[in-house]
């Protein structure tokens, strides 16, 4: 038993770096994120990735001290984080992502119309065009049937091929299209590998209370 024992708990302290680590990328994902997502979304990720990271900590502290009532306290986080993460998935919008920076275009294209050079960060990421296509610029009286510098590659429209011809509405919806797809893979890896931990944390658990219990004997 005292080699199985030593094997969960170095597998587990393993698993809380790597939950850590998880944290801290979450983190920098909502941090790096701030502004391409809406405030609220934003801000409910940094508090996961700080939660992530917080819980990691105290199972590597209750693992290598291998105290009971700190393994115990752990689980309970665990199974909190679990429930958090269960209602995430069930709760959470679908394209979050893409419905925001589908908005960011609309917002910025009628901006376009009274200041121009709205459209150009949008245009320059996406390689394209207006809101549905080049042809949106020529209906706008101030161009004077002419589209910006940030609708060609590398900012150069002399030559007529460099025009970005797609709108960036359509070059966004294809940015996206995957966002779905790749949230529940991610949101289910995570509930999975929680489950993990979880596992591993209350086997130990168990294990240290017994012997507790047998040396006070």
């Amino acid at each position: 038993m005292g080699c199985a024992t030593g094997t969960i708990k170095y597998s587990l302290f393993l698993f809380n770096a790597l939950w850590a680590i998880l944290g801290i990328l979450v983190l920098i994902f909502g941090g790096l994120g701030w502004g391409a997502m809406p405030d609220q979304y934003a801000i409910g990720i940094l508090v996961l990735g700080g939660i992530i990271l917080l819980i990691s900590l105290f199972g590597c502290c209750g693992a290598v001290r291998e105290s009971p009532r700190m393994l115990w306290t752990y689980v309970s986080l665990l199974v909190v984080l679990l429930v958090l993460i269960a209602a995430f998935i069930v709760l959470n919008p679908r394209d979050v992502f893409k419905k925001y920076a589908l908005q960011t275009v609309e917002d910025h294209w009628q901006l376009e119309q009274t200041q121009p050079g709205s459209m150009d960060l949008i245009q320059k990421t996406y390689s394209c065009c207006g809101r549905n296509s080049a042809q949106d610029y020529l209906e706008i009286s101030y161009w004077n049937a002419s589209v910006p510098n940030s609708c060609c590659k590398d900012n150069n429209c002399v030559n007529p091929l460099n025009l970005y011809a797609v709108g960036c509405i359509s070059k966004v919806e294809e940015a996206f299209s995957d966002e779905a797809t790749t949230s529940r893979y991610l949101e289910w890896g995570l509930l999975g590998f929680d489950v993990v931990i979880l596992s591993l944390a209350i086997i130990l658990a168990i294990h240290y209370t017994n012997r507790r219990r047998r040396y006070n004997y």
